[in-house]
């Protein structure tokens, strides 16, 4: 009996420092969050730490309202999935030429601004270099958006792009000078 004490002791101490050193889940889902991370330790892979679409873009002062709108229009997640995406993500800037009512009731319709968010984005990896020539490019959102170049500047629907090539683990990010309105629900 003794014998069996004395390990049930051992067993509860070393339970005991195993959780209080963190090697060792007192829940489920903390389990699986711990797992998650330590799967993706020291690599590119996990998006939500801050490397993929949202949180490079939740980095860059010039990109405050088009995170602001992304998290309003429950489009974080779909954003750090895997990819790839491309993302032709307006400045604060580009938000500013819109007018201001107009801007504020975007903002609060969460589907509206969904559809207008989504004509930014494009399934794929495409940087500068593979949109030169491009004429047009469909969008998640449905509609093609119209591609030019002019004196070596991308144009897209209108908008240019001031900044490209931004590099994300699950896609890429070119800022634009203005905000893309679909076709359809102008």
């Amino acid at each position: 009996m003794q014998f069996q004490s004395s390990n049930l002791r051992s067993l509860a101490l070393s339970a005991a420092l195993l959780v209080g050193f963190g090697l060792v889940s007192t829940s489920p889902s903390e389990a699986a969050t711990k797992k998650h991370h330590r799967h993706h330790h020291h690599t590119a892979a996990c998006n939500h730490l801050g490397n993929g679409i949202v949180g490079v873009a939740s980095k860059n002062k010039d990109l405050t309202t088009t995170v602001t709108a992304i998290k309003k229009a429950g489009l974080v997640g779909a954003l750090s999935g895997p990819g790839p995406l491309t993302v032709f993500a307006p400045t604060n800037e580009g938000w500013a030429k819109m007018p201001k009512d107009q801007r504020e009731g975007l903002m609060n319709d969460p589907k509206r601004l969904k559809d207008v968010l989504t004509y930014h984005v494009v399934k794929g990896k495409f940087d500068a270099a593979a949109l030169d020539g491009k004429r047009s490019i469909k969008t998640l959102e449905g509609q093609d958006l119209m591609l030019d170049n002019k004196d070596g500047k991308l144009i897209v629907d209108g908008c240019i792009v001031t900044t490209p090539d931004v590099k994300t683990s699950n896609g890429i990010v070119h800022l634009i000078d203005a905000v893309a309105m679909p076709e359809r629900g102008k």
